[in-house]
């Protein structure tokens, strides 16, 4: 039994449409199309080293940014105060990329600095004028060296570039900070 189908123009067009659509999709399927990229690997958790290297960066962190925020009232001199707001700036914003990578690689940071850098905060925050301004300035040259020393010893056994990089740049910028106010 043979059905005739009677379709009226109107229906013809919006079949051709549909098979001119499909037609136009399976082009984009062509196999010679390169394949979108693979997606990022997810951060590995931390191993010891990095755990430790990332407690001494932030240690070092939160220190200098205590002690560049009581520059900007304490200080006497003018580029002390001053780059006690550069250094808060700049620190602040490499703690927040050292909690992000921590975070991603579960491991969280501490909020307050070590027992013993507190100890040079509060004996900092009584300190005004040109005697807080020598104080800081003996303090940031030698806690400069201490750190860079701290963080090359920590950084030989870390294989996490990013860790790497942000120990880096603290040392970086602890260097030139010492540099401006000498």
């Amino acid at each position: 039994m043979l059905i005739m189908l009677r379709l009226s123009r109107h229906q013809v067009c919006a079949c051709s449409s549909l098979l001119v659509s499909l037609f136009a999709l399976t082009a984009c399927m062509n196999p010679g199309q390169p394949s979108a990229p693979p997606l990022p690997a997810l951060a590995t958790p931390f191993v010891a080293a990095d755990t430790n290297l990332a407690a001494a960066i932030n240690d070092a962190d939160l220190t200098q940014i205590a002690l560049a925020t009581l520059a900007q009232t304490h200080a006497a001199r003018s580029d002390i105060a001053q780059l006690g707001t550069v250094i808060v700036k700049n620190l602040t914003d490499n703690r927040t990329s050292l909690v992000a990578l921590a975070t991603t690689s579960k491991a969280t940071m501490a909020e307050k600095p070590f027992t013993h850098s507190q100890k040079v905060i509060d004996q900092m925050q009584h300190l005004h004028g040109a005697t807080f301004d020598k104080n800081y300035v003996r303090y940031l040259a030698s806690s400069t060296k201490t750190t860079i020393a701290h963080l090359d010893a920590e950084s030989v056994a870390s294989k996490n570039t990013d860790l790497l990089k942000i120990s880096g740049d603290l040392k970086t910028k602890l260097l030139g900070y010492t540099m401006q106010i000498q």
